[in-house]
């Protein structure tokens, strides 16, 4: 299932999270250790401007030689002031199409079939609440224009932000944005190639920060944690589920250690080879071990529609990250993950039942256990769900989960979803920083699956859940290290 794309600071909450947890444990192991921005679409294409801008050129400069990329060309930016800005990232809903509003309707049906948000929650009003929250700056790759909140760059987290959109833009110049988006649209790739975007701005807007002086550095992670939490609170005090938020902050926390797992093994290179040749399916971020073991991955054949079923909109995929959010919303973060790591390749269609608007999605899974672990977990995931919402029927290589969206009668998921998406991202993390200390792809596989699963391990996402800026009790600390070691032993 693919949502709307906004991008605010809202990432910052759960990077905290998982930097603190990352860096406490596989340092001391020996293991190695290691801005807002949003997207828009305009009717113009701006004229290339002959020089930079005087405020971006020595940002610019930087995010070449971090990206290893030379800028072909300056990109031209506009300064606006608050009120001008605010209007620039507010969804209009008047000036919606009828395509827009019927895909949004479609969403909507579909995030409440599978009980992610509830009867009373407008989709269109969410995700202007996540995309207006916090931007700082935005590029458009149709119109080539960065656009910033503000007249200057003395603001050190504006100039954090403007290295990650002027990342966009690099990535613009050399791969052209938009070509592989409408590519990945048709082959159902578009998350996977928004991850790749966001995650190699991410580790360039990162190494850029590092770069700055320690009194900004400092300035910076104090204001982003401020400003995350207050995003947060202002976009939960419109009503937005946290499952919302969690969704648009994945591209962000979940691409940077699927890169870092990729440069390990090739350098900026076989990031670059990303961009030329993007995968698909959204498994390689949040498996990265089938993105360096080069996985192929099932072609699965698109669910049937039965006698009085009307297809609504075209087929699409559920995908890893989707089955990994919807079983731990209901279930715990062990199951879901192992359903999300045995996924192969899916196959999904909405259609109209009656009077109800429904999903029907095909899963195939990895080898003989691989169905077997995802038709387990969605039978006890629908075990929890309302009477007559969802049915899951399986054979030995096939499991195919129909859900209908309950309108009231939806009930509210019991298990918090940024724990969750901590807990995924910090498992691998972990897998990316044990590649990058020389363990192998199926050491470093074993190493951190084994870690986070371990029941020592649960307090430490539990409370990165609550506080992501908060480090773990130290008592706890030296025994999750003393683990680790044990880990890392029984896994080489």
């Amino acid at each position: 299932m693919t949502p709307p794309d906004p991008c605010g600071v809202l990432r910052a909450r759960a990077r905290a999270a998982i930097v603190v947890i990352v860096l406490v444990f596989t340092v001391a192991a020996g293991v190695g250790a290691p801005a807002a921005s949003a997207e828009r679409t305009a009717s113009t294409t701006t004229t290339t401007p002959k020089k930079w801008d005087a405020r971006l050129k020595p940002i610019a400069d930087k995010v070449a030689e971090l990206r290893k990329l030379d800028f072909e060309h300056p990109v031209v930016a506009e300064f606006l002031d608050d009120a001008r800005f605010e209007k620039q990232v507010t969804i209009d809903k008047e000036k919606l199409s009828k395509q827009d509003k019927a895909d949004a309707e479609r969403a909507q049906a579909q995030l409440r079939a599978v009980g992610l948000i509830g009867a009373d929650v407008d989709l269109v009003d969410a995700v202007g609440s996540l995309q207006s929250s916090g931007v700082l700056a935005y590029y458009e790759p149709k119109t080539k224009k960065i656009t910033v909140k503000g007249t200057n760059l003395d603001d050190v987290s504006t100039r954090v932000t403007v290295a990650h959109e002027l990342t966009h833009a690099l990535q613009d110049q050399h791969f052209d944005l938009r070509k592989i988006e409408r590519a990945a649209e048709k082959k159902h790739g578009s998350t996977a190639l928004r991850t790749i975007a966001e995650g190699d701005a991410v580790r360039i807007e990162q190494a850029y920060a590092h770069t700055l002086s320690d009194a900004d550095q400092q300035a910076y992670e104090s204001k982003s944690a401020a400003t995350g939490n207050q995003a947060q609170d202002e976009i939960a005090a419109k009503g937005v589920p946290d499952v919302l938020s969690v969704v648009f902050q994945a591209p962000y926390v979940l691409g940077q250690p699927m890169l870092d797992s990729v440069i390990a093994n090739d350098q900026t290179a076989g990031v670059d080879a990303l961009f030329r040749h993007p995968p698909t399916a959204d498994a390689v971020f949040v498996t990265p071990s089938t993105l360096l073991d080069h996985r192929k991955f099932q072609t699965v054949p698109t669910p049937k529609l039965r006698a009085g079923e009307k297809r609504s909109g075209d087929p699409d995929t559920f995908g890893s990250l989707s089955l990994f959010q919807v079983l731990s919303s209901r279930l715990d973060n062990e199951t879901a993950l192992d359903a999300a790591d045995a996924w192969d390749g899916d196959a999904m269609v909405t259609l109209t039942q009656a009077d109800r608007t429904c999903l029907r999605a095909t899963f195939a899974g990895k080898g003989t256990k691989g169905t077997p672990t995802i038709t387990d977990a969605l039978d006890r995931w629908a075990a929890q769900m309302p009477p007559g919402v969802a049915t899951v029927k399986g054979t030995a290589t096939r499991v195919t989960l129909t859900a209908c969206d309950p309108g009231a009668s939806v009930t509210a998921i019991p298990n918090k979803p940024f724990a969750s998406l901590v807990y995924l991202a910090t498992r691998d993390g972990l897998f990316a920083e044990l590649v990058k200390s020389g363990a192998s792809t199926q050491q470093a596989t074993c190493t951190a699956d084994t870690l986070v699963r371990d029941p020592a391990f649960a307090p430490v996402i539990d409370a990165a859940g609550e506080n992501p800026n908060a480090e773990p009790d130290a008592e706890l600390v030296t025994q999750i290290r003393e683990r680790l070691r044990e880990i890392v032993g029984q896994c080489r």
